[in-house]
């Protein structure tokens, strides 16, 4: 009976946390002092502007607002809804943040997986991604060493067996031994 292995994506988010947070606050922090520093100019600019009388809000007909008798700033007009922009695109990077550190996270948390069951010595580890073609040509290589590392293995293997069945024969021994031999000089060591 083959069980349907389920996916948690939103409980297993956070993969790789301390990265995933570095990531997710350099995007953040760097949206928003983006704009906090255009918030702070348009403010400084517009308010200078304002002292000096040349930036007010006016109709087309003067004695309209002669007789409303208020002038509207426009930093007063404007303000609001740059902020409301501002906070918009604070969040959007926040959550560009979460999902690009996501993007980064799994491939690494599979490599290290991946790495791990080597170390452990299972040679027939494979590493696989779902669908991204970035990452073919480092999953075909990482699968190549360890497809090398395998056959190497069993190559030694197969002639250290022979060796065990008949160590008597001398001719027999050093014939395998010179091939388990050609197998390590495949490797740097």
């Amino acid at each position: 009976m083959t069980e349907k292995i389920h996916r948690r994506p939103f409980r297993n988010f956070f993969i790789k946390k301390s990265l995933q947070f570095k990531v997710t606050f350099k995007i953040f922090v760097s949206v928003l002092v983006s704009a906090l520093l255009t918030l702070a100019v348009l403010v400084l600019v517009y308010d200078w502007k304002s002292q000096h009388g040349s930036y007010y809000y006016m109709s087309n007909d003067i004695r309209q607002d002669l007789q409303l008798l208020e002038l509207k700033s426009i930093l007063g007009t404007i303000l609001p809804p740059i902020l409301a922009v501002e906070l918009v695109g604070v969040s959007i990077a926040f959550i560009i943040g979460l999902i690009s550190s996501r993007k980064i996270a799994v491939p690494i948390y599979k490599i290290e997986k991946w790495a791990h069951r080597l170390r452990n010595g299972k040679l027939n580890a494979q590493l696989a991604f779902r669908t991204e073609d970035r990452l073919d040509d480092l999953t075909s290589q990482c699968n190549g060493v360890t497809e090398f590392f395998r056959k190497t293995c069993l190559e030694i293997a197969e002639h250290s067996d022979a060796i065990s069945y008949n160590p008597e024969n001398a001719e027999f021994v050093k014939e395998h031994v010179a091939a388990i031999k050609k197998a390590l000089d495949k490797m740097e060591l």
